[in-house]
C-alpha cells in the first residue's frame, strides 16, 4: 500500500488530523491527545485536511517554496553593494530553483546544519521558516513593520523559530541607524505582540511539572530521540564546513551593512554551537536549537552568491549569451527539477497498511493497534490508532516519560527475528486504552494464550488480542 504522509508529518500533522474530523480513527490514539506543540499550525492545517484533503498540503507547500525563492532573490539583491551589477530578480530566482531542485547536492547550499531546513518537498511546521526570509526581504526593501510582523509569524506556526525572530528583528533594529527610535520601538513592539501567543502557549502548556521530571524529559528528547538535531558532536561533518564556506563567501561579497547582518546571524549560530559542546548538560539550550538560524542563513548566503555571480555574467551580455543563460536555467528548472520534485513528493510503498485496515474491518475503526516501533507511517496513512512508535514523541515532560515507557515496552517486544515474547506482550496489552490488535512483521511470529492469528500478508501477520496473555 502507498503512503501520503511522510517523515515528520507523521508527528506534526497528527493533532491537525484529529481536529479536522476527517480521521476519526485517531480518537483512541494516545499520542493524538498529548499537548500540541504547534497549535496555530494545527488550526491552519486542520481545515485544509477537512475540506480539501492532504493534496492541499502539497499546494500550500509549493506556494511557500515559491515565496521562499522570491524572498531569497529580493533579499540577496538588497545585500549586495550599490555599485554591484545586478541580474534580473526572476533570473536569480529561477537559478536558485534549478540549483535546489536539480542540483547534484542541493542539501549543502539550501539546508542548515543538524538537518534543519525551511525549503522542503513536504509541509511541516518548520516550513514556516520561509516567513523569516519573506520578512527579511520586506524589511530590506523599506517595509520594516510588515517585515517584523511576517518574520514573527514564523514563530507563531513553529515556536522553535522564536530565537531566530528575536535575532533577526534585534539585528535589523540595531543596524538601522537612520531610523528614529520611536519607529524602532514600534517595530519591536509589533514583533513582540505577534510573538506573545506562542510564547504564552509554550510557557503554560510545557512548563515543568517538577525539576526532576522536566530534566529527565529533556534528556530523553535531546540524547535519546533527536541527538542528530541537538548534539553538535553528532551532526558536525564536511557538509557543515562547506556551508560555513558558503556563508563566508556571502560575507565577502555583501555590502557593509550586509556583512554586519550576516555576521551577526553566523556569530549567533557559532556561539550557540560552542556553548552546546562546552555544556552538553544544558538541555534547554540544546533544545532551543540556536543553530536553527543556519536553516535560512545558508540559503540566504547561497542566494547572495548567485546574485553576485549572475550580475557579473550579465554585466555585458552578448546577444546570444543572455537568452542562452536564461533558457538553460528554465530548461533545468522545468525538465530536471520538476521530474525530481515529483519523485521526491511521490507516493511510496510502505508496509503494514493493509493489515491495519484489516483490523479495522474486523473490529472497530478506533481499535488500538500494536505495531513495530519503526512503523510510524501507519498512524496517518492507514489511518489507525496505534499504541506508540519511535518517531512521534510528545513534548510535555510527563507525556515524554510515558512515551519513553511505551517505546521501551515495544522495543522489548519486537527484539530481532523469531517468536515474540508473551511476557513482553502482557504489559503492552495492559495499556490504556487497551490494544485489540498486534501486527507482527514478516520473519517473526506470536503464540500466546488469548491471542489468535486472523490474517497474513507479505508484510507480516495480524493477531487479535482476546484477553491479556499470561507471561511465558
Amino acid at each position: 500500500m502507498s503512503r501520503t504522509f511522510v517523515v515528520n508529518q507523521n508527528t506534526y500533522l497528527v493533532h491537525a488530523a484529529l481536529r479536522s474530523g476527517a480521521y476519526p480513527q485517531l480518537e483512541a490514539d494516545w499520542f493524538a491527545h498529548t499537548a500540541d506543540p504547534t497549535p496555530f499550525f494545527t488550526w491552519l492545517v486542520a481545515p485544509l485536511l477537512s475540506l480539501a484533503g492532504p493534496g492541499s498540503l502539497l499546494a500550500l507547500n509549493a506556494l511557500l517554496n515559491a515565496a521562499c525563492l522570491a524572498a531569497l532573490a529580493l533579499a540577496a539583491e538588497a545585500l549586495l553593494p550599490d555599485d554591484a551589477p545586478r541580474a534580473p530578480r526572476w533570473v536569480v530566482a529561477c537559478a536558485l530553483a534549478a540549483a535546489w531542485l536539480a542540483g547534484p547536492r542541493p542539501r549543502v547550499a539550501f539546508e542548515g546544519v543538524a538537518d534543519q531546513q525551511v525549503v522542503r518537498f513536504f509541509l511541516q511546521p518548520a516550513s514556516s521558516g520561509v516567513l523569516l526570509l519573506v520578512g527579511l526581504a520586506l524589511w530590506l526593501h523599506g517595509r520594516p513593520r510588515a517585515g517584523a510582523a511576517t518574520a514573527a509569524l514564523s514563530a507563531v506556526l513553529h515556536p522553535t523559530h522564536i530565537p531566530s525572530v528575536l535575532l533577526l528583528v534585534g539585528a535589523l533594529v540595531a543596524l538601522d541607524r537612520e531610523a528614529p527610535w520611536p519607529r524602532k520601538a514600534a517595530v519591536a513592539a509589533l514583533a513582540a505582540a505577534v510573538l506573545a501567543p506562542p510564547l504564552l502557549w509554550t510557557m503554560t502548556r510545557f512548563a515543568p511539572s517538577d525539576a526532576a521530571t522536566f530534566h529527565a524529559a529533556q534528556r530523553i528528547i535531546a540524547d535519546v530521540r533527536i541527538p542528530h538535531h541537538t548534539d553538535p558532536r553528532r551532526w558536525f561533518d564536511l557538509e557543515v564546513v562547506l556551508r560555513a564556506l558558503i556563508v563566508a563567501g556571502a560575507l565577502a561579497v555583501a555590502r557593509r551593512s550586509g556583512k554586519l547582518l550576516l555576521g551577526a546571524f553566523a556569530g549567533f549560530c557559532v556561539l550557540g554551537t560552542l556553548a552546546a559542546v562546552a555544556f552538553p548538560g544544558l538541555y534547554t539550550l540544546r533544545l532551543a536549537f540556536p543553530w536553527r538560524v543556519s536553516s535560512w542563513l545558508v540559503p540566504l548566503s547561497t542566494a547572495v552568491l548567485f546574485a553576485a555571480l549572475l550580475g557579473r555574467l550579465m554585466r555585458h551580455p552578448q546577444r546570444l549569451v543572455l537568452p542562452g543563460l536564461v533558457g538553460g536555467v528554465w530548461a533545468i528548472a522545468v525538465v530536471v527539477g520538476v521530474r525530481q520534485g515529483l519523485h521526491r513528493m511521490g507516493r511510496r510503498e510502505v508496509a503494514g497498511i493493509a493489515l491495519a485496515r484489516e483490523a479495522q474491518r474486523r473490529g472497530s475503526a478506533t481499535d488500538v493497534i500494536v505495531i513495530p516501533p519503526s512503523w510510524e507511517h501507519l498512524r496517518l496513512n492507514a489511518p489507525a490508532a496505534i499504541f506508540a512508535d519511535w518517531k512521534s514523541h510528545p513534548y510535555a515532560d510527563r507525556e515524554v516519560l510515558e512515551w519513553d515507557r511505551r517505546v521501551e515496552l515495544l522495543s522489548a517486544l519486537y527484539t530481532g527475528a523469531g517468536p515474540l515474547s508473551c511476557g513482553a506482550l502482557a504489559p503492552v496489552l495492559a495499556g490504556a486504552p487497551a490494544p485489540r490488535w498486534v501486527i507482527v512483521p514478516s520473519g517473526s511470529s506470536l503464540s500466546c494464550p488469548g491471542v489468535e492469528l486472523v490474517a497474513e500478508d507479505a508484510d507480516g501477520g495480524l493477531y487479535r488480542a482476546l484477553g491479556e496473555p499470561s507471561p511465558g
